[in-house]
């Protein structure tokens, strides 16, 4: 069964969702603390966004992480302005399972020094119209995203790739398989159980869900049920 990844993207010590990373779409909803502890009973993986840290190229929110960490068992992945040594090492300190890296990754030597010293690194693959994006995705380059993983694959075993032109949209990408080898999760728009379907029939280890499980399109009754199965 595919694993499932409830998201939490913090902003300003609350949990809010995004469209297409354009803050100024940001919906509220409350306490990630207590959205974490609420996710736990449905899975045992979390993904969380530390956006003031995304967009500043430092993490910021890690006191809320941290808070998270004491809060829940589960395996936490996050991510955020993690772009150095010293914030990898900090994130993982504060018990961190898996530091996304996003725009550091673009640099291969950083990337390849990172996955000598850590482990458990995860590289985002963020793509929007095919293209990597980075910088808290304001920044867009020329590279093709099935090229930047071929650049990458062999350093890190676990990988995210993130449809941003679906993202918040509640309509996945039509993605196909590009990838040879590595632990592979879905993000981008997941708005229903079938939509879980179709990401796990695409080949993928794992799916994130944000502003579905915030607003009702998918319930936690629907994931018990789905990983029952």
């Amino acid at each position: 069964m595919i694993d499932i990844y409830p998201a939490i993207d913090i902003y300003r010590g609350q949990a809010v969702s995004l469209t297409r990373g354009d803050i100024s779409t940001r919906e509220e909803y409350g306490n990630p603390i207590l959205f974490a502890e609420k996710f736990s009973k449905i899975s045992s993986k979390l993904h969380i966004v530390d956006l003031e840290g995304a967009f500043t190229g430092m993490p910021v929110n890690m006191n809320v992480i941290g808070e998270i960490r004491a809060s829940v068992p589960s395996f936490i992945q996050a991510g955020g302005g993690f772009r150095t040594p010293e914030s990898i090492k900090t994130g993982y300190s504060a018990g961190i399972d898996s530091v996304i890296i996003g725009s550091a990754a673009l640099d291969r030597k950083f990337l390849e020094d990172t996955a000598s010293k850590f482990k458990n690194i995860t590289v985002s693959i963020d793509a929007y119209n095919g293209l990597i994006k980075y910088g808290g995705w304001n920044r867009v380059t020329t590279i093709d995203y099935r090229d930047f993983y071929s650049e990458v694959s062999g350093l890190v075993d676990r990988f995210i790739f993130t449809s941003i032109d679906r993202d918040g949209t509640g309509s996945i990408s039509n993605i196909e398989r590009f990838w040879d080898s590595g632990y592979f999760i879905y993000a981008g728009g997941v708005g229903s159980i079938h939509d879980i379907y179709r990401i796990e029939k695409a080949g993928f280890d794992g799916v994130i869900i944000g502003k579905a499980l915030y607003k009702g399109g998918i319930s936690m009754e629907d994931l018990i049920c789905l990983q029952k199965e």
